[in-house]
């Protein structure tokens, strides 16, 4: 009878022992979750997310050059409750340091990417900058600390609004936001995906433990790699297991051609090749790349497939990254707010106003920027 129950309470312990770390696992990165959560709240979010793959397919295929460099400017909320929780300005510098390494391929650890997919890797030609211009168009640090007395926060509308102690987004189509804070046990960042239709709280969410590679940030994931990762899926990047959590097994798609089919997530850091014989793929999984779940030191990669998909949602759905001078700390005001050169007046050398018909003049032109030009007119 007692060997029976003994028996009895060490099935229970280990059922839930075991359950509780799968429940962990699944919720690591909350994007797949809050993606369903949004498309409930808001169906208009969910109508525009249904067409979003053929969208990208036909960019891409009719669109997709390299470009220049893109710059998104970023603002970092940290939302703290306690002076652990407020990270330094340094530990923001070193996450956005991190961003531009990985998604620049100047990131040291590249030469992990194991030979066979080295000339897949990609220089995704994305940087980021904290922002030097707030919404009202004042000098900003890009740095927005907001003290709460909220515990920590889970995956709901609390974060990204102040009156539930939260801080509010800046304009989502002009910044990408960051918010900071104490994230639930098991959770360590979320983003929102993007489509045509964007909406309150779009952005980034990452554990205040998880962020940049100084300061607060605790191993394994203290190389700033929870934040490469989702902003991968703000800018329109699945698992590269396709978010199916092994339910349709090998015929999972994470909608990129050159990461090889996987079945499930993978963590820690699997040595290469991993799976090789799964899913009828000739080198297993591509665990190194940014959007599984090993180690932050194992992650090394995105793949250019994953770069097409990138720069098809920055041009798509948040095109104001792709010009804009919120990163330039010297910028007027009126940069920003005047989007079209406007001529105002045609004045002579000596200051008189003239006729916008004038002909066969020296005279300056006056423009609604502040800006004039020296110019002959001949008629």
């Amino acid at each position: 009878m007692i060997l029976s129950i003994l028996k009895n309470i060490f099935f229970l312990l280990f059922f839930i022992l075991f359950t509780d770390i799968e429940l962990i696992s699944q919720e690591r990165c909350g994007t797949v979750q809050v993606t369903k959560d949004r498309e409930i709240q808001y169906p208009k979010y969910k109508k525009k997310r249904k067409n979003v793959n053929k969208e990208t397919n036909i960019w891409i295929k009719k669109n997709y050059i390299n470009k220049s460099i893109i710059t998104i400017p970023v603002v970092v909320h940290v939302v703290w409750s306690n002076s652990n929780q407020n990270i330094s300005d340094a530990q923001i510098e070193t996450q956005i340091n991190v961003l531009n390494q990985d998604y620049r391929r100047n990131n040291i650890d590249q030469i992990n990417t194991p030979g066979v997919w080295q000339s897949i890797a990609a220089d995704c030609e994305i940087e980021f900058c904290l922002a030097k211009i707030d919404p009202n168009g004042q000098e900003s640090t890009g740095i927005n600390r907001v003290q709460t007395n909220h515990g920590s926060f889970g995956m709901d509308n609390d974060i990204h609004t102040s009156s539930l102690g939260g801080a509010d987004d800046w304009p989502n189509e002009n910044y990408l936001n960051i918010w900071v804070c104490d994230l639930e046990p098991g959770l360590l960042g979320y983003a929102t995906p993007p489509s045509n239709w964007i909406g309150d709280g779009d952005g980034v969410v990452i554990g205040y433990k998880y962020f940049g590679t100084i300061g607060t940030v605790q191993a394994p994931y203290n190389k700033g790699r929870t934040t490469t990762h989702e902003i991968g899926h703000w800018l329109n990047l699945n698992h590269v297991w396709g978010d199916s959590w092994g339910s349709n097994g090998c015929n999972a798609d994470d909608n990129v051609s050159d990461t090889p089919n996987q079945e499930e997530e993978n963590y820690n850091c699997p040595g290469f090749p991993h799976n090789a014989a799964a899913c009828n793929t000739s080198y297993g999984d591509m665990f190194m790349n940014y959007m599984d779940y090993t180690n932050d030191a194992c992650m090394n990669l995105f793949t250019e497939g994953q770069k097409e998909r990138m720069l098809a949602a920055i041009t798509q759905y948040r095109p104001n990254m792709l010009n804009h001078n919120l990163c330039n700390s010297h910028t007027n005001v009126s940069e920003i707010l005047i989007n079209e050169k406007k001529l105002i007046k045609i004045i002579d050398f000596l200051g008189k106003e003239l006729n916008m018909n004038t002909s066969n003049k020296n005279c300056i032109y006056i423009y609604n920027d502040g800006s004039a030009e020296k110019k002959i007119i001949l008629k």
